[in-house]
This record gives structure tokens, sequence and C-alpha cells, in this order.
């Protein structure tokens, strides 16, 4: 128990922008407020977070939360800050006590809801469409049901709709086929070349019918995005594989970069437009088990606060990608590091639907094979080191390269899987310290790396014997081998790997990062058809069940695509989702008024 002296005490932690300053105030042991006295943080994202933390500090007598509120680096700034401050008032045990806001709510019971009579069961509210997930696919969805006029509820688990893929992504959608924005910078396309390079990637790995489907509606939901929901996209770049595929398809810019360069472009506006027509929302919610009633139709949800009841279901909850034991059995590459993507990825909604035998697709397949570094608590980022114009390579754990460092980050990732214990360490100078957060993807780093090297994810050092010693590496071994890339690059030739690009050499002070396969999220999942309807083994769809997103699968082939393709096809099929349930729900009232009059 915490042994505190009543008063107010100054308190600071690393951000990602700089020292986020508090004032905790103590009385009976007990912290009574926390005020946020100074911050830099980035606001968009950074601002939800920093409102929340002081609250849920106050209200859970802790400054262990599990960062389910948002900017995951800005609420642990703050947790850190309050820590140094309860730390001066005297003895703070007890108020380290982790909480999980998941699992706050005591579950009810251990009941299984499936094949039930739903009369039987107490329902906290009901709906004609029931959305479990406010990321991409569950805000679009939101929305057309409730403009298809159905009524909508959605829950979501964490405290706002700020932490989801979308939000944490770099603020790209992918669309091909001549938007207006492609069109605007002379960009030619077509629906029948985006078409054919998407096949050219997708090598039939991809499902046909999904993939026809992101083709048709693509352009038309970047203008829906554009126009009705207001997100305002800057510029389209060229950011995938279509040089690579030129022989199959006519290489064109598709990623359209919205002006905050976040995802936080895109989450807001959809987050906003849900509001805007009427969506209920409830937060700090889990949905644990989908109710089904005798006959195996989806009735409702079952959540660790009481049931809900809907004509109409719509699953839009993300992938497994934070799913350690998921990952283990079905991608086992992603479980050496972590996910870049939400902490909301745990596979929730995939095991609902595999509960009442709902087919799995897909599940050994990644949104992107891409590859991270582990910067924070519950935090990876990526580093884009094909763009990177200061010296870096990969080592593995004998201290040596053992392949060309600049190719396609597809290959990349599997390149290193398949090494002793599946990771590299980044080996890196001051010059790319120096040139954040440019180095990394979303989320970006501290400036010059301040933070992650103080909470030591990152190593730093002034010579490559003590950088070796810190990450527990052979000394001698790696100095030999920054010595030989750096003669290598005095010569303008990597003779070991024929690298091509960056050929520049190292200076003091010295980086590393643990570097491992990532991804954002997994894109295996239920099986859906094109209706966005959920399919059992049978390929039969499931009743009133519906579902969109990475929770699914099918909708990628063998190779990414490009930057946003995850989103477009969650807000494609998102949309779709919305209207089939909303559909299904008119279907059901016309069917129960026709039988009214007989």
């Amino acid at each position: 128990m915490a042994n505190l002296k009543d008063g107010i005490y100054q308190g600071q932690g690393s951000g990602n922008r700089g020292e986020v300053k508090v004032s905790v105030t103590v009385k009976d042991n007990k912290i009574t407020d926390v005020t946020i006295d100074q911050q830099d943080e980035t606001s968009g994202i950074s601002t939800a977070a920093l409102k929340k933390a002081p609250k849920l500090i106050v209200e859970h007598q802790s400054y262990n939360i599990d960062a389910v509120t948002g900017a995951t680096i800005s609420f642990q700034a703050v947790q850190k800050a309050v820590r140094d401050a309860v730390s001066k008032a005297g003895d703070p045990s007890g108020l380290d006590q982790k909480v999980d806001l998941r699992n706050t709510e005591k579950k009810f019971n251990g009941e299984d809801y499936r094949n039930v009579n739903p009369d039987n069961l107490q329902f906290e509210d009901q709906t004609d469409v029931l959305v479990i997930g406010a990321g991409a696919a569950g805000l679009s969805a939101s929305i057309t049901a409730r403009q298809k006029g159905a009524s909508v509820i959605c829950l979501e688990y964490t405290s706002s709709y700020m932490l989801s893929d979308m939000t944490l992504s770099g603020g790209y959608y992918n669309a091909g086929g001549g938007t207006s924005l492609q069109k605007s910078q002379g960009i030619k396309d077509t629906k029948e070349n985006w078409n054919n390079y998407l096949k050219a990637v997708g090598q039939g790995y991809e499902d046909a019918g999904m993939r026809e489907t992101i083709v048709e509606h693509g352009a038309e939901d970047y203008e829906w995005l554009a126009g009705e929901v207001g997100v305002n996209f800057q510029e389209v770049q060229e950011i995938g594989n279509e040089e690579a595929m030129k022989d199959y398809a006519t290489p064109a810019a598709r990623s359209h970069l919205t002006v905050e360069k976040s995802g936080y472009g895109l989450s807001k506006p959809l987050y906003n437009k849900a509001k805007e027509v009427g969506t209920k929302f409830i937060f700090n919610i889990t949905a644990e088990n989908l109710i089904t009633d005798e006959n195996n139709n989806v009735v409702g949800v079952h959540t660790n606060k009481g049931n809900y009841r809907a004509q109409s279901v719509i699953i839009a909850t993300a992938g497994f990608s934070r799913n350690k034991e998921m990952l283990k059995s079905f991608a086992p590459d992603f479980a050496v590091g972590e996910s870049y993507g939400s902490i909301r990825q745990m596979g929730d909604g995939i095991t609902m639907g595999a509960e009442i035998g709902a087919k799995l697709k897909d599940m050994w397949m990644p949104i992107a094979n891409s590859i991270g570094t582990q910067s924070g608590d519950n935090v990876c980022i990526g580093p884009l080191c094909t763009a990177w114009t200061k010296p870096y390579i990969w080592v593995g754990t004998d201290a040596k390269r053992h392949f060309r460092e600049d190719m396609y980050f597809e290959y990349a990732s599997k390149k290193i899987a398949s090494l002793d214990q599946g990771y590299v360490w980044l080996i890196f100078d001051e010059g790319m310290a120096n040139e954040m957060p440019a180095a990394f993807s979303a989320p970006a780093p501290s400036p010059h790396l301040k933070r992650e090297v103080e909470d030591g994810y990152f190593k730093k050092a002034d010579t490559i014997k003590e950088l070796a010693q810190q990450i527990n590496l052979n000394p001698e071994v790696l100095e030999q081998t920054i010595k030989k890339w750096n003669n290598d690059v005095t010569g303008g030739e990597d003779t070991e790997f024929n690298r091509q690009k960056d050929l520049t050499a190292f200076k003091a002070p010295f980086y590393a990062a643990k570097l491992a396969p990532s991804t954002p999220d997994m894109a295996g999942g239920l099986a859906i058809n094109t209706k966005a309807e959920v399919l059992d083994n049978f390929d039969k769809k499931i009743n009133n069940l519906y579902a969109a997103g990475s929770t699914t699968g099918g909708w990628r082939g063998m190779t990414y695509p490009g930057c946003g393709m995850g989103i477009t096809n969650a807000v494609v099929f998102g949309r779709i989702a919305g209207e089939s349930a909303a559909t299904n729900v008119k279907v059901e009232a016309d069917a129960s008024s026709a039988a009214s009059h007989m």
C-alpha cells in the first residue's frame, strides 16, 4: 500500500516530441488530480491520449495502464511523469498495479451463447445493425448502414476511435482506375490496368471476386471519402511494386496521401461523419461471443457489459498481429518481433466467428510482409531503409551481413525470417538519427531518437565495440563487418552482395535496433463473399452476419500491392457490409410485415 505525503508534486517523462511535465496532487495516500503542465506532442492522435490519461490514472489509482486510449507513446509519457512525481511523495507501492482497460468489467458468466432461445436472454440494448469495431471498416459500415435507414450501434473496446490501424497508418488510401486526384496530376490509369496490376502481384492467391470488387468500387469510394466524408487528400504517390510488374500493367501512382500525412486525417472525418448521421457509439466494451438462435442465425453479441441484440451484426475487429499464440499457430515468422499496428489486434472477431462455424481463410498471410523495430511498449516502427541516404547495414546474430539490404520490404521480411532467431540488427549512424522522422514510417519516432535510446529500445555507442557489447554480438566480428563495408563503399562497390543504394561509410556515434518481420496486421480471417456476408465451412452464408477489413481473408494476394491497400479494402467492404446489413434489416422487416397480414 502506498505511503505518501499530502501535497502537489511535479514529474516529467519523455514523449515523442520532448518532455511531458505534470503536477500530481496527493491526498490520503491517493492520487486526486493529475494536471499536464507542459507537452509538445503532435496534435491530433496525441490530443485524445493526453486528455484521457490523467482521468484514467486518477480513476484506477495506477500509472501502469495499458494504453488503449490512442497515442501510445504520449500516453506512456504521462504515466512516466506521474511515476516520477509520486516517487517524490514517499512510497508509491501499489500505484504501479497493471490495469487492462479491456478487462476491468467482470464477465457475466461462462455460458455458451450458441443455439439459444434469445427470448430467454436479457439485452442491454437492441438495434437494426450492430457494428463491432470503430476502425476504417467499422466506421464506413456504420455510416452506410445509417444512410440506408438502419439504426446503428458501434461497439469499441478502447476508449476512443483513435486506436485503429487506420489512425496509426501513414494516411494513405490506395485507388486506381482514374480518380479525380490521379487525373489532376496527369496520371493515366484505368480499372483494367489496375486490375492487371493486382492480378500480377496477387499471383492467384487473392480471391478474384474480392479483387474485382475492390477495383470496381475503389475509385468511387475515394471520391466518397474526399467529397462526402471530408477527407483532405494532398497527392498521389507510387509506393508499391508497380515497376517490377510493368510487364503486366503500366505503372501508375495509386497511393493517395492525406494532407495530414497521417491516418488521423482519415479516422477523424470518418468518425465525425458517423456521429453526424446518428451512429450510437459505446466505448470501453469488449465483444466476447456471437449469440445465435436455434437455427444458428446470428441475433446479437454477448459482451463484458451485457448482451446486445441486432438484426444484422458486422464484425470489424481487425486481425491478430498482436496475438502471439495465434501468430505461432498460423504465421510464426511474425511472432519474433512486434506488430506496428494497433494493440487491439487480438483476433477477437475471428475467434467469435470461428466459434459458430465461420470459415477461415489465408490465416498465414500478413497485410504486408514488412520489417519493423520495437520503439516502445506495444509500439513498433518500420524503417524505410530503401529510401535512406545515410549508411546502414543489417547483421545477424553472428554479426555478419547475409544479403543486400536495398530490396523491396516484402522480400526483405522473408530473408530476415530465414536467419538464426528470425531477426537482424539494424546498424546505422547519427546521420539517420538526425533525419528523423523521415527515416521511419508511422508512428514517427522522437527527434534524434532521444526517447528510444533513453527507454532502451535503441542502442547508441561511440565505438563499434561498445555497441556490439550492448547487443550481445562478437565485437571483433562486428568491427570487421563495419570495416569491410567502409572499405567497399570507399571503392564504390559492395563486393559482398552487390548492393546498389546508399553506399556510404559509417561515422560515430553508432546506433543499433533489432529488426524483425513485422506487419500492420494480418490479412487472413473470416471468409466472406462479395456482399461481405460471412461464410461457413460449406461456403454458405451465416444468416445476419457480415465482416470487413483485416478481420477477413482473401482480399490480398502473394505480394502487398502498395501503401494504403489495407485501408482501401476496409473502406470498400465496410461500405458493402453496411449496405448488405441494412438491406437484411429491411428484408426481415418486410417479411415480418407480410406475415402480419396473412
